[in-house]
């Protein structure tokens, strides 16, 4: 039913193509490969070379019934692949991005190309992101977009080991504040000095306050610097916080709280820039993401498959859509695991069941 062997050949192709978000033209070969095989498909194409991004619809313009959604970009620098190029060892293959997620985006197409071809009034839209990895910053709107005119959206990321899918993550937000204070000699004229690591000392302990794990709320200030010597007071320093939440009304107080402190300030003479980054809301599943669930968990009995369904406060591209209120499924690719780390891997058996889920499914869903 499905050519496996030919997918495992385009598996290597890409996962051989180092593209780590920050190696454009690592990114843009891996759009390239895409491009040309949805257009071999048939299938509308359209390239952002600027935001990385490539859009393939069996339609025109219009409503979306079945969104898929994928990104090219990894995790990994440039001279990845020739370090540990694509490998197989029996039922696993390894190399960077082969689970998260360049067999997910072959599983978008593999699966359009069938149905195209079965089911020509079904309108699907493939969206191929090349920047999910450093938090989709420019290309958010354009997949909220895209939600806004879809009946269901699926992200294949990779599936969790047993074959779990996701149906819950929790919204994300990097928080980057600098602060700016006046230096002088510690010792000689510590009066003159404004200390611009005391005021972000401030900071961190009123940010830790915000949180409340008890409904999710996470606060976690991972990284900061500041000073050049013990014997200046410091005149900049910087801190990076990750802020992890299940309620836009959770992530909407830390950012009252933070205008509060930009307000009253703590040490005089001390400025501090305040920069929101990669905002994700949190994807909680709708009641028609239930549906959704439900009618996935038919089909699989059918096919002698289980569905085991998990909540993460891991971020991805689903965030976004889920947040709209479309139903939303996330980790639909293949299963794979140690994703972000030398190790990665992809169990091969599973990629036929996802194919086979998935087209069983998506013609019922319109």
């Amino acid at each position: 039913m499905w050519n496996i062997e030919q997918f495992r050949k385009d598996l290597e192709t890409v996962v051989n193509i180092d593209s780590g978000s920050f190696d454009r033209d690592g990114v843009a070969e891996v759009g390239k490969f895409f491009e040309e095989k949805c257009k071999a498909m048939g299938l509308i194409t359209k390239v952002n070379d600027e935001t990385q991004t490539l859009e393939a619809r069996t339609h025109e313009d219009g409503p979306i019934d079945i969104l898929m959604l994928g990104h090219m970009d990894t995790v990994f620098p440039k001279g990845t692949v020739a370090e540990r190029p694509y490998r197989e060892e029996g039922n696993m293959a390894y190399g960077p991005g082969v689970a998260d997620m360049k067999a997910g985006l072959l599983i978008m197409t593999t699966l359009t190309e069938r149905l195209k071809k079965e089911y020509p009034d079904m309108r699907i839209c493939l969206a191929f992101n090349g920047e999910e990895e450093i938090g989709s910053l420019r290309t958010r709107d354009w997949m909220i977009g895209l939600g806004k005119q879809s009946r269901h959206a699926f992200v294949f990321e990779p599936g969790r080991a047993g074959g779990a899918m996701v149906m819950k993550r929790k919204g994300n937000i990097d928080l980057i504040l600098k602060f700016h204070g006046v230096a002088s000699h510690a010792g000689i004229a510590p009066e003159k000095g404004f200390s611009a690591v005391t005021e972000m000392a401030h900071w961190i302990i009123e940010l830790n306050k915000m949180q409340d794990l008890s409904v999710g709320t996470s606060v976690n200030v991972g990284l900061v610097k500041g000073g050049t010597a013990s014997n200046v007071v410091p005149d900049y320093a910087e801190c990076f916080v990750d802020l992890r939440f299940e309620r836009m009304e959770e992530m909407e107080k830390v950012q009252a709280r933070v205008a509060e402190l930009e307000k009253n300030l703590f040490v005089p003479n001390v400025t501090v820039d305040v920069e929101y980054q990669g905002i994700f809301g949190p994807m909680n599943p709708s009641e028609a993401t239930k549906a959704l669930i439900e009618k996935t968990n038919a089909k699989a009995a059918e096919l002698g498959q289980t569905i085991e369904w998990v909540a993460t406060g891991g971020v991805s591209d689903a965030n976004h859509i889920g947040a709209l209120g479309v139903p939303t499924l996330c980790g639909c690719g293949p299963v794979g695991g140690n994703t972000h780390n030398q190790a990665e891997f992809l169990e091969l058996d599973t990629i036929e069941q996802r194919l086979d889920l998935f087209y069983a499914l998506m013609p019922e869903l319109v």
